[in-house]
């Protein structure tokens, strides 16, 4: 299998794709050679050249020859520089055995099988850069191919579920059948791959359309508070007031719409779920005197927490929601004052 990849990168990529190593397991190959990164296209092509000489069931054979008649044919692979013996072993695809007429031929001690049908279905699983000018092919053929399908159908499921919990309404992943053959498999993993790369891409439009009609549903909200309280605080230069159900994203955004309407600081708190959240704004040229962050660092400890930010700006939060109205009480003190 290595040899029919090697010959296809030479093939389809660049004669000058020259292998860097390389493992051969039962489980997998990896397959290093120097390259800019392969496209997409390019991987589809490698994997279709692969897989039609696989089908073709060419002959592989080999032959022990004096190394001084092969070391000068740039058909046959070979590490240049590298020490070998008197005699080399050619291990060949296609071609009449003895005669170095193959196609794919390489310098190679290995175990090999006797035609290129018996590796079975040829998969790339991965490609990527190991180090500058290097990349890695990870692959799997036969019932390793076979296993890896099963695998990633599996994977891909998991990750159909996660995606799920996100917009329930989603419609189904397309079914994978583990007792297809192979090539089957390869085509049901491809579409199912397809559907979730374009789900991915309609569920991230998906986030951005609701976050963005949250968005505007909380900067309605806050107006209809401010609006509220402006009217209830007619003459007041500063604001002290509790929001219902307040978390901090709806303090800020009340508090900013406060701004135009009160020329002084403002202090605001609620709470939700059993915990405080906290919020003070200064003008700026108020800072000289009231300071956000020194005012949410007092009042905070009062409802069991912290907090803090920045002279104009800064929140806190605490756990003691029955102390919210001597939060309010100790803010108009320190604003009012």
């Amino acid at each position: 299998m290595t040899h029919l990849l090697h010959w296809a990168l030479h093939k389809l990529v660049s004669p000058d794709a020259v292998q860097k190593g390389s493992y051969v397991g039962p489980e997998k190959l990896t397959f290093d050679f120097s390259s800019a990164a392969l496209t997409p296209q390019q991987k589809s092509d490698v994997a279709k050249l692969v897989n039609d000489k696989v089908r073709e069931n060419a002959p592989v054979s080999w032959s022990e020859v004096p190394y001084s008649k092969v070391k000068k044919r740039a058909d046959i692979q070979q590490f240049f520089g590298e020490k070998y013996g008197d005699v080399v072993r050619v291990v060949q695809i296609g071609g009449r055995p003895n005669e170095l007429n193959g196609y794919s031929m390489e310098l190679c001690g290995g175990t090999h099988v006797r035609s290129t049908s018996e590796i079975g279905p040829f998969r790339i699983v991965k490609e990527e850069a190991i180090a500058a000018g290097t990349r890695r092919i990870e692959a799997v053929a036969g019932e390793a191919a076979c296993e890896w399908a099963k695998a990633e159908a599996q994977r891909q499921t998991e990750k159909f579920e996660i995606l799920r919990k996100k917009k329930p309404d989603l419609a189904p992943l397309p079914p994978f059948d583990e007792n297809a053959e192979t090539a089957a498999m390869f085509e049901k993993i491809d579409n199912r791959a397809a559907y979730l790369e374009q789900l991915d891409v309609d569920l991230r439009e998906w986030e951005k359309q609701q976050t963005k009609a949250s968005e505007a549903q909380l900067q309605s909200h806050a107006a209809e508070i401010a609006k509220e309280l402006a009217a209830t605080r007619s003459g007041e230069r500063f604001c002290v007031a509790e929001i219902k159900n307040g978390d901090g994203k709806l303090l800020q955004a009340v508090a900013d719409a406060l701004k135009p309407k009160f020329s002084g600081p403002i202090f605001l708190a609620g709470a939700t779920d059993g915990r405080v959240a906290l919020l003070a704004t200064v003008p700026k040229e108020m800072t000289s005197k009231f300071q956000a962050n020194k005012i949410i660092q007092e009042i905070a400890p009062i409802v069991g927490g912290k907090g803090g930010g920045r002279p104009e700006n800064a929140q806190g939060g605490g756990t003691n929601v029955e102390k919210i109205d001597v939060a309010l009480a100790r803010a108009r003190e320190l604003i009012g004052g």
